[in-house]
């Protein structure tokens, strides 16, 4: 299994560009007795779309057709494989967030500073680490940030709103408590499904412009080390498989500890998930790159170290089969922060 992720992965990390449609099927429709060859698809939003090929028969359309066959092709090629590794328990992105991630690869987001941060990151680090856990940690909030320099150039007319309604899918701007604060987050009209904007900030959770983006994003405290030095993965959706940058999954993990002791005591059980899921990723971790582990405690922020080394202390119980190896990471970080 993942030999077939890796070869899934390679060939996905050489779109250019990824469709947002169904596979597609021919059909010829007789006009004024002449026959023509149409190629069908079926949108995100239910809805199908023709498009003329040319008159049945002439060479130029049946080049354009063999080309839509051969594309056709792969694309049922690569669903399937994507659907043998979710039925393998590797981490899969529900088929709305594949497609919104889709559309915003299509746009150069993840080429031009954007990070996937959150559950989504998760699994994906999950994935390329070769680890299979019981439960597939889905979420319905997709978490973009960025050190606040995503360089994508929209359009005047346009904006990242638009760029999320690109995937067919009706996002909204999601209103904030005080309403003279500009939006950060965009919600899907009768679903769950939300996009969260992120950067660097302080505790105060201030609101920041993202000028390239016509949007604005919500700064968070120890977001610039969670977003440094990303790493390139992907997202498995339903039939897609979607490149995406992650951040390190060292620091992924440290980061985990440093938000679990940010959380309102009223969100005690999201604290906890936060330190599982850092559990889980520094056992993976100190078994085959435990140098990464090294390398992202020494370049943790100074104020920081107290908070991971209380979350490190907090999820050696959480966490009772952990190997030696990260059993001993985590008590350092409990006794040298």
């Amino acid at each position: 299994m993942q030999t077939l992720y890796s070869s899934v992965t390679e060939r996905a990390g050489a779109q250019g560009h990824i469709p947002l449609h169904s596979p597609g099927s021919a059909a010829q429709k007789t006009v004024d007795g002449k026959t023509y060859t149409y190629w069908r698809v079926y949108l995100a939003s239910g809805k199908h779309k023709e498009t003329s090929l040319g008159r049945a028969g002439e060479p130029a359309t049946e080049a354009a057709l063999e080309a839509k066959l051969l594309e056709s092709a792969e694309m049922r090629a690569l669903a399937a494989e994507v659907q043998i590794l979710r039925k393998a328990t590797f981490a899969a992105a529900d088929n709305s967030s594949a497609l919104t991630l889709a559309t915003l690869f299509n746009a150069g987001i993840f080429s031009h500073g954007g990070v996937l941060a959150g559950s989504d990151a998760f699994g994906a680090l999950l994935n390329s680490l070769g680890v299979r856990l019981p439960a597939n940690y889905r979420t319905e909030d997709i978490d973009i940030g960025s050190t606040g320099s995503i360089s994508v150039a929209i359009p005047e007319e346009r904006s990242f709103l638009d760029i999320l309604r690109d995937s067919g899918i009706p996002f909204l701007e999601m209103p904030e408590l005080h309403s003279r604060k500009p939006s950060t987050s965009f919600k899907v009209r009768g679903q769950h499904l939300k996009v969260d904007l992120l950067v660097p900030g302080t505790e105060a959770y201030e609101t920041k412009a993202l000028p390239h983006l016509r949007a604005h994003a919500t700064g968070l405290p120890y977001f610039r080390y969670l977003v440094t030095n990303p790493t390139q993965g992907f997202i498995l959706g339903k039939e897609h498989v979607v490149p995406v940058m992650l951040p390190d999954p060292a620091r992924f993990a440290l980061h985990k500890l440093v938000v679990s002791t940010l959380r309102d005591p009223s969100r005690a059980l999201k604290a906890d998930k936060d330190r599982r899921q850092a559990a889980v990723l520094i056992d993976a971790l100190a078994e085959k790159f435990p140098d990464w582990l090294t390398t992202a405690a020494e370049e943790l922020e100074e104020n920081a170290r107290p908070s991971v080394g209380t979350a490190a202390t907090q999820a050696l119980s959480l966490a009772p089969g952990l190997s030696e190896r990260a059993r001993d990471f985590l008590a350092d970080l409990g006794a040298h922060a």
